[in-house]
């Protein structure tokens, strides 16, 4: 997965905000005549604009992640590169040839920027910008020094290797750490889809149609307490995947995924499981 653009990121951005707002209208009109239809058209409407945008973020948490994962092996390599005497850049353009995933692809655009007279400071300074790693970032401002200001660039890069290698141990600890409590989210959203199957099927449904007794009189009918259920359960969902993506990955925009995947599961209760 190549990384997207800023241009193109904000169109698909643009594009699936206008579906939903579309969707939402079309849900307007047919609210006079379908009121269920209305109120899913709703939720497919909010669908439809985070699905885009959480699959592009997850793609791009995948993408960076990949090239997050190789950057030790690329500085133990710059190392053993120096080690046999070769220059820094020498280094970088021997071990181009091995296989780094997504990041072997990024290093041979740096060289091209260099062998077309780009500084090399300047071409890394656009591969963290590409990437928009905050990691990726750290290490190529030291890359950076050291091939400017020399020294010893074989303790250098084993230290700096070394100290991302902990890093990416410590975030995958706290993400697995972290799955525990994704999966809480999800059984204590689940759970509430129940509760509210179960108190508008066994409860409010046969009690509204006894009618009025002197136990129980509503004030609503039967349809509006189902509608205030269901989007009771869609702003559950949406702060429900909000918190899951929080905890995940450490991201609000990680949430929309779980956005999209609690507001099908409501979808599919409401439309099959609740009458």
């Amino acid at each position: 997965m190549p990384f997207v653009k800023k241009k193109e990121r904000y169109l698909l951005y643009i594009i699936s905000i206008i579906s939903g707002v579309i969707i939402a209208f079309l849900a307007f009109l047919v609210h006079f005549t379908n009121v269920r239809l209305s109120d899913y058209l709703i939720a497919i409407a909010i669908m439809t604009t985070f699905f885009p945008i959480g699959t592009l973020n997850y793609l791009e948490y995948k993408w960076k992640k990949a090239i997050e994962e190789k950057i030790p092996d690329l500085l133990y390599d710059i190392a053993e590169g120096q080690i046999t005497g070769m220059s820094f850049i020498k280094a970088l353009q021997t071990i181009t040839t091995k296989e780094y995933g997504v990041l072997s692809i990024e290093l041979k655009k740096v060289l091209a920027q260099i062998k077309l007279g780009v500084s090399f400071e300047e071409a890394i300074k656009k591969l963290a910008e590409r990437t928009e790693s905050q990691l990726v970032r750290k290490v190529s401002t030291i890359i950076s020094d050291v091939n400017k200001f020399g020294g010893d660039v074989v303790e250098v890069m084993r230290s700096l290797g070394d100290y991302v290698k902990m890093i990416i141990t410590m975030n995958e600890e706290r993400r697995a750490t972290m799955r525990i409590y994704i999966g809480i989210s999800y059984i204590a959203f689940f759970t509430l889809l129940t509760i509210v199957m179960i108190l508008l099927n066994q409860f409010f449904l046969p009690l509204i149609q006894l009618g009025y007794t002197p136990l129980f009189i509503s004030p609503l009918e039967y349809e509006e307490y189902r509608r205030i259920f269901f989007y009771f359960s869609l702003i559950q969902a949406i702060f429900s995947g909000i918190v899951t993506g929080k905890l995940g990955e450490g991201s609000i925009f990680a949430g929309l995924k779980h956005i999209v995947i609690m507001l099908f599961f409501t979808l599919i209760f409401f439309s099959l499981f609740i009458i």
